[in-house]
């Protein structure tokens, strides 16, 4: 079986014209900081800055991908670029991200310099020839994440955090706890298409699970570039 990972590269969009740039730099660390507490099983290397604005973190599958993302988004509020690749690598693991290099760092970073190239929200990079698509796929979900009020994101992302601690979270729970009406949920969520957002990341995720880490389901490959 081939030892793949999967490597998250970020950067923080136009970060030097911050005027409250070391505000953002804090929500950054807060977010670095929760994922690695939460994801301590998943993350081979921390997620830690690593220059200035940008960020980076190893995880050994897929499962979580969303779930980064989400604290990402919920904590900087701040526009990002992200970077995914996956594949190999070349040296001995190690806790700290800067110490181990391989083909899925370079694929991060392409996929990152990609991002910024073409003012992408996120590029997947595999080497598989499905890595376009997959790209669209995330970047379109990222597009209505990132047009969500603020009301919107806050109502979300607390919902879908919730649903996946508890197995029989409802739209009443969670009109209890915030005091409002179910229907006044039921509506934020509509809006915030949350449901196509829900079943578009239930594919992505059961596509590169089923795919993931076997010689004998492994993906489809690119031609060499």
């Amino acid at each position: 079986m081939v030892s793949r990972y999967i490597v998250l590269t970020g950067d923080l969009k136009s970060s030097r014209k911050l005027k409250d740039r070391a505000k953002v730099q804090e929500s950054l660390k807060k977010s670095l900081n929760e994922i690695n507490a939460t994801f301590k099983k998943g993350i081979v290397a921390k997620f830690r800055i690593v220059q200035g604005d940008s960020f980076q973190g190893m995880i050994s599958s897929p499962d979580h991908l969303f779930d980064i993302y989400y604290i990402l988004f919920g904590n900087i509020t701040h526009k990002f670029y992200l970077g995914i690749g996956i594949g190999e690598i070349y040296t001995d693991l190690s806790g700290n991200v800067e110490e181990i290099d391989g083909e899925v760092f370079h694929k991060a970073i392409c996929a990152l310099e990609k991002a910024k190239r073409h003012n992408y929200w996120i590029v997947f990079e595999a080497g598989w020839k499905i890595d376009g698509i997959l790209t669209y796929l995330l970047n379109f979900m990222a597009d209505i994440m990132w047009n969500w009020t603020d009301r919107q994101r806050e109502i979300v992302i607390h919902y879908r955090k919730m649903k996946n601690q508890k197995n029989e979270y409802t739209l009443r729970d969670l009109a209890e706890e915030i005091g409002v009406r179910k229907q006044t949920i039921s509506k934020i969520l509509k809006r915030s298409r949350y449901k196509i957002l829900e079943d578009a990341e239930k594919s992505f995720r059961d596509y590169v699970s089923q795919k993931w880490l076997t010689e004998e389901c492994k993906p489809e490959m690119a031609d060499d570039r």
